[in-house]
């Protein structure tokens, strides 16, 4: 019995080079922010996000980024469709961003550590309070113009619909002052939903919503700023969006954001 080609050079190669360009990337972030910055380190992780995107033959767009301003600190709350959704993030925000993650992908060989090395924030989401502890004692990743990205629903869709919504970043957003950056995502549930192992090629679209400000706010006023939140991103979910039609659509450069980043840093 013969092994298909088309499996082969349409997903064993494209896993291949994942795996390496990960593993190439992981040591050099490493590297690079303990000896130079974060933030070049940063930088680099835009272009390995690219690479991987294009391994996949996925593209991505982002719309509204004039509604981020480059000066601030957010809580980027995005919808959380897929595990595949964060390459798109990370390739489109022009914004330098510290991750909460849960747990188990900083156990991954190297990867892990090149997640800790740039300041991601580790939970374990099997203990709801030390979960909720851990992302209110993320405030000082908010430092010297970094951002927080944190997914509000914890966990990825079924349906892809957004599910309900975690106290944790909207109190930490409170407590800080820190505006919170609604984002959504279309199109990741489509080409990986929960529990597949296929990745399907498609287009992501990424849009901004309007950032909601938290000065003045206590912790009475939660459940009314996790509403806001939910209606602006809610806004621009579209369940019917189709990933595959768009396919080719004009990628985004790595080269364009890493450069945004940089003059951001300026």
């Amino acid at each position: 019995m013969t092994f298909p080609i088309h499996i082969f050079t349409g997903m064993v190669l494209p896993l291949i080079f994942v795996i390496a360009a990960t593993t190439i990337v992981s040591t050099t972030v490493i590297i690079i922010s303990r000896f130079i910055s974060g933030k070049a380190a940063q930088r680099l992780t835009v272009k390995w996000a690219q690479l991987v995107l294009r391994a996949l033959r996925i593209s991505c767009s982002i719309e509204n980024a004039t509604n981020i301003d480059s000066s601030a600190s957010y809580i980027i709350t995005p919808n959380h469709q897929s595990i595949t959704d964060f390459l798109p993030l990370l390739s489109t925000l022009p914004m330098r961003f510290r991750w909460v993650l849960k747990k188990e992908l900083m156990s991954v060989p190297l990867f892990g550590c090149g997640l800790k090395s740039i300041g991601a924030v580790s939970i374990d989401r099997s203990r709801r309070d030390k979960a909720f502890n851990a992302i209110l004692g993320a405030s000082e990743k908010l430092n010297d113009g970094w951002s927080l990205l944190v997914y509000p629903e914890g966990t990825t869709t079924p349906d892809g619909l957004m599910l309900p919504f975690k106290k944790g970043p909207f109190i930490l957003a409170i407590r800080t002052g820190v505006p919170i950056l609604p984002v959504t995502c279309n199109g990741p549930f489509k080409i990986m939903p929960r529990g597949s192992r296929l990745i399907k090629p498609g287009h992501v679209k990424v849009i901004i919503g309007n950032p909601i400000m938290t000065t003045g706010l206590d912790e009475k006023d939660v459940p009314a700023l996790m509403e806001k939140t939910r209606a602006e991103m809610k806004k621009y979910l579209d369940p019917e969006y189709d990933p595959f039609k768009w396919r080719f659509a004009p990628r985004i450069s790595a080269d364009s954001v890493a450069q945004q980043m940089e003059k951001n840093d300026k």
